[in-house]
């Protein structure tokens, strides 16, 4: 079972990455980070994030694409906010709230189990119905297999039918040390805990595998933050983020 300091050593490492540069607890200042690694097209998500600018306490670390350095220097010597307020008015950037894991608070999980294989049949009626604009035709079978197969993805029933699920995309680093965590119920059957019984339970697994569990949302997703919070989660820092295709 991982540890507060391992997991925060992970999620550092993890980051870490996205920022090309190492992360410090007590870090300061204004970074300014000039990559190749910002054109690269993310497992997970299928796009780039050319510009990543991480908040933390005193600290401000701007990761970019070469080809967005010049614009970024003009900011150089400047205030955190207002190099803040320069990028949002600037790019089309989206926020991120990243948490960080800092022990377990939930022990009761419900009718929440792992999935296996065999249940894909409701996995697909759930998708289905969680993604009504989706198209799962010949990529979500395989996907559900590889993942159920590693026993990392934890459903919750109910009236017959799986109505959470705590999703596991692919990581883009570190993907044998760090997961996502992702949590999507029903409306129907959301503001009921079911959540929670989800997401506490892949949580526990991935501890119990040696896995440090990862969490974000948009920041304005109270609820999601609010849930995290609630299964032994932190906030650890805001992401600026420019998501693009690769160059």
């Amino acid at each position: 079972m991982l540890s507060e300091t391992e997991c925060l050593a992970i999620t550092n490492a993890y980051y870490s990455h996205f920022c090309c540069t190492a992360l410090r607890e007590g870090q300061s200042g204004v970074h300014f980070i000039c990559a190749e690694e910002r054109n690269r097209k993310l497992p997970g998500y299928g796009r780039a994030f050319s510009i990543v600018a991480l908040v933390r306490e005193d600290s401000l670390v701007i990761a970019s694409a070469p080809r967005y350095a010049s614009l970024l220097d003009r900011w150089k010597g400047t205030s955190p906010e207002k190099i803040l307020t320069a990028l949002e008015s600037t790019y089309p950037i989206h926020r991120q709230q990243l948490m960080v894991f800092h022990g377990e608070r939930c022990s009761d999980f419900g009718t929440a189990r792992l999935l296996s294989p065999l249940d894909y049949p409701l996995f697909e009626a759930f998708f289905r119905e969680a993604h009504p604009g989706a198209d799962p035709a010949g990529w979500l079978q395989a996907y559900f297999d590889e993942k159920s197969a590693r026993g990392i993805m934890a459903g919750t029933f109910r009236d017959g039918r799986l109505i959470s699920v705590a999703d596991t995309p692919d990581m883009p680093y570190l993907p044998d040390r760090i997961q996502h965590t992702g949590i999507a119920t029903l409306p129907a059957y959301r503001r009921r805990g079911y959540g929670a019984w989800t997401a506490g339970l892949a949580v526990h697994r991935l501890l119990a595998l040696g896995i440090c569990p990862q969490w974000d949302c948009n920041v304005h997703n109270a609820a999601s933050i609010a849930l995290a919070e609630k299964i032994g989660f932190r906030k650890y820092g805001v992401a600026y983020l420019l998501e693009e295709e690769p160059n």
